[in-house]
């Protein structure tokens, strides 16, 4: 038990890690600000402001930690955060590329569920 526990608070540290990181950058158009919330093993990196007189509101990263894993619902960076995770130690069969019907996920070499 003493295992998953310590696995849960590793995880919850790299979560929020990553999408804090992301948090830092200061998009290159317009006047948006970048949070990242965190509740609940969800984390979010969210965008929002104004680019000329368009509003910007949009979801970057959507990102949980559930069953002992990591569940990437969404991704719209340029890097990738798959990567981020691997670049910490995540090994590929804790990470569910959620975004990813579940029969296609079978084609990837990462988690299925």
């Amino acid at each position: 038990m003493d295992h998953l526990l310590d696995k849960l608070e590793r995880y919850q540290a790299i979560a929020q890690e990553v999408v804090n990181d992301y948090a830092c950058y200061k998009p290159s158009q317009g006047d948006i600000e970048l949070q990242a919330i965190a509740t609940h093993n969800c984390y979010l990196l969210i965008s929002f402001g104004w680019n000329g007189n368009r509003r910007v509101h949009s979801t970057i990263v959507h990102l949980r930690v559930a069953k002992g894993k990591f569940w990437l619902e969404r991704d719209e960076t340029e890097e990738g955060i798959t990567q981020d995770l691997l670049d910490r130690g995540v090994p590929k069969e804790d990470i569910v590329l959620a975004f990813y019907h579940p029969e296609d996920r079978k084609l990837t070499d990462f988690a299925i569920a």
